[in-house]
């Protein structure tokens, strides 16, 4: 089976460590991961996927600052997801890709819920246009290997043993020191959370539909929200990306995706 990964942020390719090593997928990042400190985190992705025999394929999508992807949701411009939606349709078109995986929407970040949001799209694109696909997601912020959706929901799951558990976790924990500062503290939090072997197991799931395609109200208030509030009272960010910039912006790229 031939894969593309579309994954919203450099490193979360070593989510997919195991995964990556045995289909070598295309992959495409939509953003370079400068974030707030404006220092881009693209070389070490690109040396990961290389070690990893993926293949990086930034002549498909270009990434973008997440400022980039910030203004064009406060401002509801659709042309930049538009753009990337058509030619990574294209791309699974023209290269006789099978299988669509991408990050998960967890409320978590904007970027991530978009890059979840496009994948849908691109599946839908492509089986318009007569190719059929199988569609996946994986947790970025979640538990990595979810025993309860493990049990109800369809899975691909790869299993790593003692040695490659532990070169993952040696990646993880280089990539997060190697910027410190968020990355550090994320990486560790979800450790402390979910536990070392929870990452042990790499799990796929059938994707499913954002809660922006479905028009549905959150659970609760996103925390790409309240971090926002936050940002925005600390004088870091001038405005706060909501839930329902995401949804207009979902609406319209709907009407504006080629079939």
């Amino acid at each position: 089976m031939k894969s593309l990964v579309i994954a919203a942020h450099s490193g979360h390719e070593l989510l997919l460590w195991k995964w990556l090593r045995n289909e070598r997928p295309d992959f495409v990042v939509l953003t370079n991961g400068a974030g707030s400190t404006g220092v881009p985190r693209l070389e070490p992705t690109v040396d990961n996927l290389s070690r990893a025999g993926a293949r990086w394929i930034p002549e498909v999508v270009q990434p973008v600052a997440d400022a980039d992807i910030y203004r064009a949701l406060l401002e509801g411009d659709t042309s930049l997801f538009t753009r990337w939606v058509d030619a990574l349709a294209d791309h699974v078109v023209e290269q006789g890709i099978d299988c669509i995986v991408a990050d998960e929407a967890e409320d978590y970040n904007p970027s991530h819920d978009m890059c979840r949001l496009m994948a849908n799209q691109v599946a839908a694109q492509v089986m318009a246009r007569g190719r059929e696909v199988v569609s996946l997601g994986y947790p970025t912020v979640g538990h990595p290997s979810p025993p309860a959706r493990l049990a109800s929901e369809r899975h691909v799951v790869v299993e790593l043993d003692a040695n490659e558990l532990q070169a993952k976790l040696d990646d993880m924990h280089g990539y997060a020191r190697h910027f410190g500062g968020q990355l550090e503290q994320e990486l560790a939090g979800f450790i402390a959370e979910f536990g070392a072997q929870a990452y042990g197991r790499e799990c796929l799931f059938a994707a499913q539909p954002t809660r922006y395609e479905l028009a549905q109200p959150p659970a609760g208030k996103p925390a790409f929200e309240v971090f926002g509030e936050e940002r925005v009272a600390a004088g870091v960010y001038k405005h706060v990306i909501r839930g329902s910039h995401l949804q207009a912006v979902a609406d319209r790229l709907r009407g504006a995706i080629r079939r």
